[in-house]
């Protein structure tokens, strides 16, 4: 692994060297069609992306629009090293390898979601397709000291478009042709008068189910969704201005996509009963877009957000003074058959409830040439009810060895934190550059966890309690960048960066109590710590129609924060140690007018150095036990050794009016596991996808009508894979991503 690792260094520096006598050749940047400069603020100030010192993945709204991105979890198709999961607890989403897992509700994200430097400690907030973005930033790396608490894996940020001082409207709507559906957005953007300007965005679609329930006749995991912005601009003087937004949004998914990938082995009674009530030998034994089941009550997944926020640009003398005030509440319900078979044996109902609350004040000043300090406090409070009820029907469904009885897993939790920061940016001479930056974060976390089991028989180790706790913790962060230009094109930069991520406790676990009494368990776990070096070199070539990114890296991660299945149920709690090592390239080619390509790929090595008390893998000796195993060695979760994608497009000219545009990309992603057993039914084999494009505008892009195919080889892409609860006996529960998808959509902008 290190000789690995320090070869990948050798061949990055020996390109980052090389890098002056390449733009040598190049010349100076001309404006003759080149690529076009990426504006990102990854730094809390407005910067090129080659002239930012970190690794950022960059995605335009245009670019998601033109592809069909509408979704979170469409993303990862574009960015190495970005994985984002939907599974049956939290979304899942981890950079370079690092996460936090899916199954304690209660978790925070490793990577910090932002929108519009708004901080969102519940990725369900982003559950509802993209509206009127202008860009996706996801910065790659521990964070901490720039965006602050929850980043130490890295951050996404995602911008959207504001209103602005000429008129400007769209209107977008498509059909699915693939598995039907419609989708229609709109916005509105206006000057009122001299000082005031409004946007106003919505959106509303529906998706009809891809799974097929060969035992209802129903087509499911289809839904609906609406959503609305309105955004008030004003700006009395040229130095101040003040931008109101609010939004809402409701999504709704009817049915599953949970399906059996083997129904267990020979000698499983149980698993025969809901093999033969599932089909018998028809029944499902690898994932497919079809399952058997019959859930009582219909599985649905519904969540409503809404979002007001304030923020204050203030710029006197020499300063820039920003303050971001914002309110967000997330309602969320959702009830799925566990076990997705024709007996109704084990149905689950989660619901969740937050409020949050921040503040940021931050400001600026260049106190000479080249040297500029940023000073900032952010205040965050959030409360979260989180309710996990487990109903089990065995009896009901003729199935006595297993007990009929609810469990009731209330959990509530309050958070505040206090984050001061200060950011120095120095120019040390003409070609290098000093990035640093400091936080200091003190949180305060308490929660209550219940547990009630009323019915006939309860299971023997699901015991009743009702437990407290509270945690006070003190953190710092840090980073150090420095950058050298060798011109305005090719620049080379090395960092140093921390970032931590606060403990926290477990929510609605039946096993917590007796994890507590019999495995050395706890109700809480402590905070982790990333620290990472980076060294990268960006470049713009061939007279700008070059874009060359490359990073090396390698992350060592402390107490990772991990929720594992041991065989028998999921331990959540903290991994020793773990390092993420690897290299990410990000090219972009634009040779004339006609012709743009790309591509990005990803090396990644991940792996646990130390994890004591992990879970046995799949094919372990007998006597392996989760008490005495360590998964040193093993490969983190979540974690594909490569990636990469790829794109062309064409866009040529049909006559002085009309232009047409043709675009294919392709995705390839290695094996993935999703639990730390390694069993390879718990994970996603490799695969590659592809997605197309042809449309016909306007020059004036005033119009526009296209075609748009996504997995257009019908991939079976899994998203979350874990032992099926009562079964046991190697039978296992997978969820299915969308197969292929075809739509018409045609667009009008004034």
């Amino acid at each position: 692994m290190r000789t690995r690792y320090f070869t990948m260094l050798a061949a990055g520096s020996a390109l980052i060297a090389l890098a002056p006598a390449a733009n040598a050749q190049a010349g100076e940047a001309t404006d003759n069609g080149g690529l076009p400069d990426i504006v990102v603020t990854a730094t809390k100030q407005k910067l090129t992306l080659q002239e930012v010192p970190i690794s950022v993945g960059v995605v335009s709204g245009k670019g998601m629009e033109d592809q069909g991105v509408r979704q979170f979890t469409d993303l990862q198709s574009t960015v190495p090293n970005l994985q984002i999961d939907n599974t049956n607890g939290n979304y899942a989403i981890t950079i370079r390898g690092l996460g936090s897992g899916s199954s304690n509700l209660a978790f925070e994200q490793s990577v910090g979601l932002f929108v519009d430097g708004v901080y969102s400690s519940r990725a369900r907030s982003l559950q509802v397709p993209f509206l009127d973005v202008e860009r996706v930033e996801v910065v790659r790396g521990p964070q901490g000291a720039l965006f602050g608490k929850n980043t130490n894996a890295g951050a996404i940020s995602i911008i959207t478009r504001r209103p602005t001082r000429d008129f400007q409207a769209e209107a977008r709507i498509g059909g699915e042709l693939a598995q039907g559906g419609f989708n229609a957005s709109t916005y509105v953007s206006t000057p009122v008068s001299d000082t005031l300007a409004i946007r106003l965005s919505g959106q509303a679609g529906r998706t009809d189910g891809y799974i097929d329930n060969r035992m209802t006749g129903q087509k499911e995991n289809g839904g609906k969704y609406i959503s609305g912005r309105a955004q008030v601009l004003w700006q009395p003087t040229g130095n101040f201005e003040a931008l109101l937004k609010v939004e809402a949004f409701r999504n709704e998914i009817d049915g599953s996509n949970a399906v059996f990938n083997n129904i267990g082995n020979a000698g499983c009674s149980l698993c025969d009963l809901v093999r033969n009530a599932s089909g018998g030998a028809n029944a499902q034994q690898y994932p497919g877009f079809w399952r058997t089941s019959r859930g009582n009550p219909p599985e649905t997944d519904i969540t409503r957000s809404n979002t007001q926020s304030l923020t204050l640009n203030w710029n006197p003398a020499d300063w820039n003074i920003t303050s971001i005030t914002a309110f967000q509440k997330i309602n969320a319900g959702r009830t799925f058959n566990t076990i997705p078979g024709g007996l109704p044996l084990l149905n689950t109902l989660q619901a969740e409830n937050t409020t949050q609350f921040s503040q940021e004040v931050r400001a600026a000043k260049s106190i000479v040439d080249g040297l500029r300090v940023t000073a900032g406090l952010t205040y965050t409070h959030a409360d979260t009810s989180i309710v996990q009820d487990v109903t089990y029907t065995g009896i009901a469904a003729g199935v006595a060895t297993v007990p009929d009885g609810m469990a009731h897993r209330p959990f509530d939790q309050k958070t505040w934190s206090l984050s001061p920061y200060a950011i120095l940016d120095a120019d040390l001479s003409s070609h290098l550059k000093f990035n640093g930056s400091l936080r200091y974060s003190y949180e305060d976390k308490s929660a209550r966890a219940q547990s009630v089991f009323n019915g006939v028989r309860r299971p023997a180790n699901n015991l009743d309690y009702d437990i407290s706790g509270q945690r006070k913790e003190k953190l710092w962060d840090y980073s150090l960048r420095m950058r050298y230009e060798f011109s305005k094109q090719v620049s080379a930069y090395l960092s140093y960066a921390t970032g931590t991520k606060g403990g926290g406790f477990i929510s609605n676990d039946g096993l917590l109590l007796y994890n507590i009494n019999n495995n050395k368990g706890r109700f809480d776990f402590d905070s982790e710590r990333a620290r990472a070096w980076e060294l990268g070199t960006k470049m713009r070539l061939l007279n700008r129609r070059l874009d060359i990114d490359l990073a090396l890296f390698r992350t060592r991660f402390e107490n990772l924060q991990v929720s594992s299945f041991n065989g028998t149920a999921f331990i959540t709690g903290n991994a020793a140690e773990a390092t993420a090592q690897g290299v990410e390239v990000d090219t972009r080619f634009r040779p004339n007018r006609v012709l743009s390509m790309g591509f990005a790929g990803a090396y990644l090595d991940a792996k646990y150095d130390n994890y004591p008390g992990g879970p046995c893998v799949y094919n372990a000796p007998a006597g392996c036990t989760p008490a005495t195993n360590n998964l040193a060695g093993s490969p983190l979760v979540r974690a594909p050794e490569w990636k990469g994608s790829g794109y062309m497009q064409v866009d040529v000219p049909a006559g002085d009016s009309v232009i047409v545009s043709a675009r294919g990309s392709a995705d390839y992603t290695s094996r993935s596991y999703m639990q730390g057993d390694l069993n390879p039914l718990n994970s996603q084999p490799a695969y590659t996808r592809y997605d197309a494009r042809l449309g016909v505008r306007a020059s004036n892009d005033k119009w526009e009508v296209a075609l748009v195919g996504r997995n257009l080889s019908n991939e079976v892409i899994i998203s979350q894979a874990f032992n099926t609860p009562l079964l046991g006996n190697n039978s296992h529960v997978v969820m299915v991503a969308p197969p292929r998808t075809i739509s018409i959509e045609a667009r009008i902008r004034y």
